[in-house]
């Protein structure tokens, strides 16, 4: 019921200790104890009538007084503790609203049954009981609800209809009944409906989140490799470059460039060029901490952000490892024999650097490592 109420309530002030006592500050479980409260009012306030006016006027017998606390105390001190506890949060109904509707419908018309005197607002309290389950109840449960009130409604006219007491007349009754069973069925109807509207408006948020993060997806990550796409890892360097500044750590840049990679395209193809892509993003993820990024930064050439690792310790905490990983691994089926290698620049992060200043470090170191023979890592100045 939770995910289906939008509403949350804020309390500031000397009440909001005591309201998020009652209610806890679990805004998804506020609405149904916001719920099994004021159900409690409605119970509350019976027993104040049964006990201070229904009594002392003699309109009921008091042991048949006393045999109604006893059902409207239930709820009280059963189904709200257990709500509250959350106990019941992983059930299909974690507001037992379904139970306390059923649970009111009988003592509702169990003291129709006994009290000639209350039978006009007790329908009154039958109808507001379905109301209650506008806002709680699935489809299938809103109907089940409703035609439970309506069929112990009828159970008890027929019942009493053979075996009138001197204050019954079936008649009379009848007529009261029977309109009223056509508004509990119209209520249930519309509760039905209603229910399906939620949830309708539901599985429309959920697909839009769902679409939210496809979308949040397709802008940071490259369509082939699956990486972080150039934007995405300009966003994290300056991001990095920011908290280094504010922390005085440092993080290392590491700008790697497939070797050969044009003639694997000329030779093999373009498909043959793609799984060598994939198959490198594939291998350096596995390499790489969960701390460190690794994104596309143009055709066969990537970034590395390395936080907490200096310049002079990159190749050995993943260069090295992926070089050789690289050694051994099939990047494509259309040629099982090829191999691959990589030129790396390193440049380390310091107070003087802007990110740009930082990367042309590291493609400084690059192209050196290029020019120096290739399959190797140079470390900029």
């Amino acid at each position: 019921m939770s995910e289906r109420c939008a509403v949350i309530t804020t309390v500031t002030g000397p009440g909001a200790k005591l309201f998020d006592l009652l209610l806890t500050r679990d805004p998804q479980r506020r609405p149904m104890l916001t719920l099994c409260l004021l159900a409690g009012c409605i119970y509350i306030g019976w027993m104040a009538v049964v006990w201070l006016y229904l009594i002392p006027h003699d309109v009921i017998k008091r042991s048949l007084g006393l045999s109604f606390l006893a059902p409207l105390l239930v709820p009280l001190l059963v189904i709200y503790p257990l709500v509250r506890s959350g106990l019941t949060r992983r059930w299909s109904d974690p507001g037992l609203a379904l139970l306390q509707i059923t649970w009111a419908s009988a003592t509702v018309v169990l003291g129709y049954a006994t009290t000639p005197s209350l039978r006009p607002a007790l329908l009154q309290t039958l109808v507001l009981i379905q109301v209650f389950g506008f806002t709680s109840l699935r489809p299938r449960t809103a109907l089940l609800s409703g035609l439970g009130m309506i069929g112990m409604l009828l159970v008890m006219l027929g019942v009493m209809s053979l075996h009138p007491p001197p204050d019954f007349d079936p008649v009379s009754q009848t007529l009261r009944i029977v309109p009223t069973c056509f508004v509990l069925a119209v209520l249930t109807w519309q509760s039905r409906n209603f229910g399906r509207s939620r949830e309708r408006l539901m599985q429309t948020r959920k697909a839009l989140i769902e679409m939210a993060a496809q979308v949040q997806e397709l802008a940071t990550r490259d369509a082939l490799t699956g990486l972080f796409n150039r934007l995405h890892a300009q966003e994290r360097l300056e991001l990095e470059c920011e908290r280094a500044a504010r922390s005085g750590s440092s993080f290392s840049v590491a700008l790697l460039d497939l070797d050969h990679f044009k003639s694997i395209n000329d030779t093999l193809g373009h498909q043959a060029g793609d799984d060598v892509l994939c198959g490198f993003a594939m291998h350096a993820r596995h390499i790489l901490r969960d701390t460190d990024v690794i994104g596309r930064w143009g055709g066969e050439e990537f970034v590395m952000l390395l936080p907490g690792t200096p310049a002079n310790q990159v190749d050995a905490a993943c260069l090295n490892r992926l070089r050789q990983v690289l050694s051994h691994a099939c990047l494509s089926e259309l040629d099982p024999e090829l191999r691959l290698s990589f030129s790396a620049g390193v440049a380390q992060w310091r107070p003087s650097d802007s990110p740009e200043s930082l990367l042309h470090r590291a493609d400084t170191a690059l192209y050196e490592a290029k020019h120096g023979g290739r399959d190797r890592t140079r470390i900029a100045t």
